[in-house]
């Protein structure tokens, strides 16, 4: 999950900076914003729904 994590953020982080650098402003942040919550839905599905929330 932790590199789950880092690759979620560090990932789109490196490609949005890249793509601006290139001239490329909206698809970098597209790329950026699909990366990361693309990397958060993988880390909800994977880790945080099957916990148990509710009343005991």
């Amino acid at each position: 999950m932790a590199a789950l994590a880092v690759a979620g953020v560090v990932g789109p982080g490196l490609a949005h900076y890249y793509l601006n650098g290139a001239g490329h402003p909206l698809v970098a942040n597209v790329v950026f914003a699909v990366g990361y919550l693309g990397a958060a839905f993988l880390f909800w599905n994977g880790w945080l729904r099957h916990i148990d929330i509710g009343p005991a």
